[in-house]
């Protein structure tokens, strides 16, 4: 046992002067050649590089410590320094270390302070590694031979990183603090895959929009640069970005992002794929979940191969194309959008801006737009495509639509009264309750260069259809016309009651009453047409007085028409009535009286 400890205690003492003796080679080399290594350093990055001191040390291994490094800043973006380091260690190897030789397995950055700025020019740091590296002069004898640098990993911890957009006046001004990444291979050869993580902050401004990110940046080739980066975060805010949809107390964010761009060799022409996914995110005044969005960008040509949102409920789908950064006017889109069952009582007071608790039901359909560009003044006039949408099994809730036709109607002293007044008699019930259930309703839009032409608009009530047409605005205006239907049981009680009023009202077996549609979106509304109901008045009138006169005319012409017996044939009705001349001159008095009393 003793000689045993003999022997270990051996090769430690063995071990220790290996150590050291490679500590004071590497500390003797690093001494003799400081200039040297600063000039290359200089060399390789198109810098200028200082250092304070280099010392061999223990820290995971055999390590040099460098203190004070300073990197200067390319002088066409400022003066300063572009990467500051306090402290940082490149990892040796020991057998190298021994023979007077530098091999490196690795360097850790502790602290580092970068600057990453960009301009019309580009970025500051497209320069380094610019500069020609000065040939190596021989090593002196006793070296073992020219030094050997080749990097096998780089581990930054606690970095900050300051980035600056100036490029324009408003421009993104964002640090990155407690910047870490993983060691991994930077040969420069390739692939390359870095993990990292840090927290995003506005460099001045909100700092509530601090978000955590993480993400790998993966490089399979670097000539020509090709791979992909990946993020994540558990909650991120597109304010970091200047992307604010909405203003709101609250601001606007992505929960459990991720986000994948792909980084193709051939990025000009194939596009740059975006995926994005989300399982919450409040937007544009809504709240969204399940965000899963395929895009591409091709220069300014954004194309949205796939994009599903859940929204109030329900599903929103887009795709098509949208134009990012074109000038006014010069920036085209195309968007096919389709919706699954969205709660209109949540979209509603967002969209319209009504109250909410206003309306109900589950809405469906298909919007197909395109235009120009979203800027405002382009859209009115080139705004062009189809809406058509479904409302199931909803209400209006806080109108009664019979109710306030027939409050519109009483303003009609003569057939409007006599209508409202008919319909309390027969329909109390119809009128009691201060909102509309109703089965379904429609709409069918066609827009032509920003104008909104409504060809259909429907609504199935239980006691009335409601159908139209007319024009909806940019700015939310509704104008038209259409008729109220009432059911045929209700139609029956209101013809009984008034019989006289059934030619004014249709006359078949549905009440029929004209309307008109005013108001706009968020406030439309609904009321008798009185001119059309006088009109159908005075026509009714009308046709009864040209209808007796030709008959009296043509009876005192030809006699009164004889009352056929009811078993009599055909021919002997046909031979008391000379049909043919009578009903030629009936047809002539007809047309003569409506020249004179109008059709």
């Amino acid at each position: 046992m003793r000689k045993l400890v003999i022997a270990i205690g051996i090769v430690l003492v063995l071990i220790v002067g290996v150590v050291v003796l490679a500590i004071v080679n590497l500390n003797a080399f690093l001494e003799q050649n400081r200039e040297r290594l600063a000039k290359l350093a200089s060399d390789a990055a198109g810098r200028e590089v200082h250092y304070e001191q280099a010392k061999a040390t223990l820290s995971r291994g055999l390590a040099v410590r460098i203190d004070g490094l300073r990197v200067s800043e390319d002088p066409r973006f400022g003066d300063g320094d572009f990467l500051r380091l306090e402290s940082g260690y490149v990892d040796v190897d020991l057998w190298p270390a021994l023979q007077g030789r530098v091999e490196v397995r690795g360097v850790r950055l502790d602290g580092p302070i970068i600057q990453v700025i960009q301009n019309a020019r580009g970025f500051n740091f497209d320069s380094l590694g610019s500069g020609e590296t000065a040939p190596a002069s021989p090593a002196p004898e006793g070296e073992g031979g020219s030094t050997a640098l080749a990097i096998a990993a780089l581990e930054i911890g606690h970095g900050t990183v300051v980035y600056a957009d100036r490029r324009s006046k408003d421009g993104l001004a964002l640090t990155i603090e407690s910047f870490e990444s993983s060691g991994t291979d930077l040969s420069l050869e390739g692939p390359i895959a870095i993990d990292f993580s840090g927290r995003v902050r506005p460099t001045s401004g909100n700092a509530a929009l601090a978000s955590r990110l993480s993400g790998r940046l993966t490089l399979d080739t670097l000539d020509p640069v090709a791979g992909r980066l990946e993020l994540a975060s558990p909650t991120f805010f597109p304010a970091l970005l200047g992307v604010v949809l909405e203003e709101e107390a609250e601001p606007e964010h992505l929960d459990d992002l991720s986000l994948v761009l792909g980084l193709p060799a051939d990025s000009a022409k194939s596009g740059m794929p975006v995926e994005l996914r989300a399982a919450r995110a409040r937007l544009g005044g809504f709240d969204l979940s399940d965000v899963d969005l395929t895009l591409r960008l091709v220069g300014e040509r954004l194309a949205i191969e796939q994009a599903k949102v859940g929204l109030a409920g329900g599903q929103v789908d887009v795709a098509g194309y949208l134009t990012l950064g074109g000038s006014p006017g010069r920036s085209p889109f195309d968007l096919r959008i389709g919706l699954e069952r969205l709660d209109s009582g949540v979209l509603a007071p967002a969209l319209l801006g009504t109250p909410p608790g206003v309306i109900s039901g589950a809405l469906s359909g298909r919007v197909d737009v395109q235009g120009r560009s979203l800027e405002w003044e382009s859209l009115k006039k080139t705004l062009a495509g189809n809406v058509r949408l479904h409302l199931a099994e909803g209400a209006l809730e806080k109108v009664n639509v019979l109710d306030a036709l027939v409050g519109r109607l009483v303003a009609d002293p003569g057939v409007g009264a006599l209508i409202a007044s008919s319909l309390r008699d027969v329909a109390p019930a119809a009128l009691e309750g201060g909102r509309t259930p109703f089965k379904g309703a429609d709409l069918a839009v066609q827009i032509v260069d920003g104008a909104l032409r409504a060809d259909a608009l429907g609504l199935e009530a239980g006691d009335f259809v409601l159908s139209g047409e007319g024009t909806v605005g940019l700015d939310g205006a509704l104008s038209g016309a259409g008729t109220l239907r009432l059911s045929e049981a209700l139609s029956k009680k209101l013809v009984a009651k008034a019989d006289r009023l059934a030619p004014l009202l249709g006359g078949g077996e549905r009440v029929e009453l004209p309307l008109r549609f005013g108001g706009g979106v968020a406030s439309p509304s609904l009321r008798p047409d009185l001119t059309a109901l006088t009109a159908r008045a005075r026509e009714q009138a009308t046709t009864k007085l040209k209808e007796k006169a030709v008959d009296e005319l043509t009876d005192a012409i030809f006699g009164k028409r004889k009352k056929s017996d009811p078993e009599a044939s055909e021919a002997e009705t046909e031979e008391a009535t000379p049909r043919d001349a009578r009903d030629e001159a009936r047809d002539l008095l007809d047309k003569g009286l409506k020249g004179i009393l109008g059709r």
